[in-house]
Parts: structure tokens; C-alpha cells; sequence
């Protein structure tokens, strides 16, 4: 098998922005189709990427691909990925993977009981950096990992205020924007900062780490938003290390945005500055190690998803952003929610 046959299933903005361009451009892949429940979006979405095949319904999309791809709002993300993995259907869903631990934890047991692969859209993995930290941390390079700080400030707050036009010379918005009220609605987005942007946060510090959360407590403030634009988070992971999790979606246009981790052990620290492409070790025994600065294009390589979900089901590669480590993300963030809601800490 030289090709995999792979739908999308979603035609909003990310998947016509990132996905879909990215397997038309891909050799190893065959893009059979599209499928979104709205008619006007699909048709634009096959227009301008010259596709053929549409479906309404995503059902009759799975009947005819060994993989697919989920990219619609986050409300939708579990009932979709659960019928694709059940068809033996291999999935990239987006982040968050689902908005609720029990949904997440189902997904991954479903993929093991299918034998299908499951990954998630959390695109920071898919680089040489994250990969070389990851591997370091899990082997006790830095000794017994004592502390994680993350900080994720980013320009999503008009997003949040139902306002995405706000971003098109930024995004360019070529097929179709999103939806107004697809990160602003509680009901649609399950929240705002936390949602949208800790999914990728957290999601790469379960990766990087190899740990579970089993406690947190919140702070979230809406401030005039019906979703939470700034988090400030404390959590305690499962081999006794602690963290903290700060997030803002209120970067401006034009502002720095930071996105950022330190991992302390005691036998050294990473620093990972995600958004600019550096990172460094510094061992306690005085050497250090400075990577080589990712290149501006290699930074968040937006089109590595999909194709790495291609090669997965042509039995190649490795699956760099699990489902796994996405449903701890999922289980963490629901709790979290919880605690800003009630105000005191919770133990997963």
C-alpha cells in the first residue's frame, strides 16, 4: 500500500486552511472526500480545492476511507470520533480531543479496541525541540522532575468576543472563516482560553512528561466574556511534581505573544520557548546543552498532522501527539473548570 485514503470531515477554517492543502500537496495520500452538515461551506471548501466527492452526512464519508480527519467545533468532536474509530476508522481529531474526561478516556479505548490509531491536533509536538525535551525528561536526564511552569499568551480574545474578522489580514481567511460563535459559546467551544489554547499547552506538558494530573486548582475570569479569557492554574501530577499553568488570550494584534515551559529536576532544567523555536538544558554538573533554533517555517508546522496521520496508516512513523496524552489534557481541563467554578481544589 503506497496511498492512504483520507477525508475531511469539517470544512471551516482550520481544516481549509491546514488540513486539506496539506494532503492535496502530500504524495502518500489519496483525499477522497469532504463532509460537513453545512452545505455552503462544503461547497466551497470542494470548489476551491477541486474535490470531487462531498457528503452531508460524515457516515457515508467513513464508509469509503481507511483515516479521517475531525475539524469542526469542539462540541461535536466526540460523537464524530467515536463512529470513525468504531468503522475501524483511523482519526486526527482536533483539540480538544472531547470537552469531557469520560469522553476522552472512551475514545482512547476504542482506538485500542479497534486497533486504530487516535491522535490529536496538537501541532507544538511536531517538531525536533519538543521531540529531543520529551526524551530527556522521560529518561531522567534532568533526575526526578520537581516542577513545570507554562506560560501561553496568545491573540485569540476576538475570537471570544464572536468577532473572527478581526483576524483576516492575520489568518487570511481564503475558503471560509469561523463561525461567530465557534470559540465564544460555552455550549459549542465548552469554554475560551482554556479550551482553545491550554488543550495545546497541556497537552504538550502530558506529552513532554509522561505524568497524569491528580489534582488543581483554578482561577479563570471571563471578565465581559461568556468564556474564560485569562487562567492562572496550580495542579499536582502523579509522581509528585508540581506545576502551574498561566494563560492569556488577551495578546493584541501586533503584541508578542508567549508561549513557554520550564521543567525543573534535580539534576538540571529545560527551557522551551515554543513560539520563537529555542530551547536549551542546563545540568547541574555545569554542562548545558542549546539547541539549534528552529527555523521560522518549522515552528508550528501546521500541515504535519494530517500527513503524519497518513503515514500511521501506511504503518510508518510515529504517532506525536497521542490520544492518550490528549485525554489527560481533557481530564485536567475539566477539573480545572470545576475548581475556577467552586473555588477550591479538585483530585482527579
Amino acid at each position: 500500500m503506497t496511498h492512504a485514503r483520507v477525508g475531511v470531515i469539517g470544512t471551516g477554517w482550520w481544516a481549509t486552511q491546514a488540513h486539506i492543502p496539506s494532503l492535496k500537496t502530500y504524495e502518500k495520500a489519496d483525499l477522497v472526500g469532504l463532509a460537513d452538515s453545512n452545505p455552503d461551506k462544503l461547497a466551497k471548501a470542494a470548489s476551491f480545492y477541486e474535490i470531487e466527492n462531498t457528503y452531508i452526512n460524515y457516515h457515508d464519508l467513513l464508509e469509503n476511507v481507511q483515516g479521517v480527519i475531525i475539524a469542526v467545533p469542539h462540541v461535536f468532536h466526540y460523537e464524530i470520533a467515536r463512529d470513525a474509530l468504531d468503522s475501524g476508522v483511523h482519526v486526527l481529531v482536533e483539540k480538544p480531543m472531547a470537552l469531557t474526561a469520560a469522553h476522552a478516556w472512551d475514545l482512547v479505548k476504542r482506538a485500542e479496541a479497534n486497533a486504530v490509531e487516535l491522535m490529536v491536533g496538537t501541532t507544538f509536538q511536531f517538531t525536533d525541540h519538543a521531540r529531543r525535551i520529551r526524551d530527556i525528561v522521560q529518561s531522567g536526564g534532568i533526575g526526578d522532575l520537581l516542577h513545570v511552569s507554562g506560560l501561553f499568551a496568545s491573540m485569540v480574545e476576538s475570537f471570544l468576543r464572536s468577532n473572527p474578522e478581526a483576524y483576516r489580514t492575520i489568518f487570511d481567511y481564503s475558503v471560509t472563516p469561523p463561525s461567530s460563535n465557534t470559540y465564544s459559546d460555552p455550549n459549542i467551544a465548552g469554554g475560551g482560553q482554556g479550551q482553545t489554547q491550554l488543550s495545546h499547552a497541556m497537552g504538550m506538558v502530558f506529552w513532554v512528561t509522561g505524568c497524569r494530573a491528580i489534582e488543581t486548582f483554578a482561577y479563570m475570569g471571563n471578565f465581559d466574556l461568556e468564556v474564560d479569557l485569562v487562567d492562572a492554574i496550580s495542579y499536582r501530577l502523579d509522581n509528585g511534581a508540581l506545576g502551574t499553568m498561566e494563560a492569556s488570550g488577551s495578546v493584541h494584534i501586533g503584541q508578542p505573544e508567549n508561549q513557554e515551559f520550564r521543567y525543573y529536576g534535580t539534576e538540571g532544567q529545560i527551557r522551551q520557548d515554543v513560539i520563537h523555536g529555542r530551547s536549551d538544558v542546563h545540568y547541574n554538573n555545569g554542562d548545558a546543552e542549546c539547541f539549534k533554533n528552529l527555523a521560522k517555517e518549522d515552528i508550528y508546522r501546521v500541515d504535519l498532522p494530517a500527513r503524519v496521520l497518513v503515514d500511521l496508516i501506511l504503518g510508518e512513523g510515529e504517532n506525536l501527539a497521542s490520544g492518550v496524552a490528549a485525554a489527560r489534557c481533557v481530564e485536567f481541563l475539566e477539573a480545572s473548570y470545576k475548581s475556577a467554578q467552586i473555588g477550591r481544589a479538585i483530585r482527579l
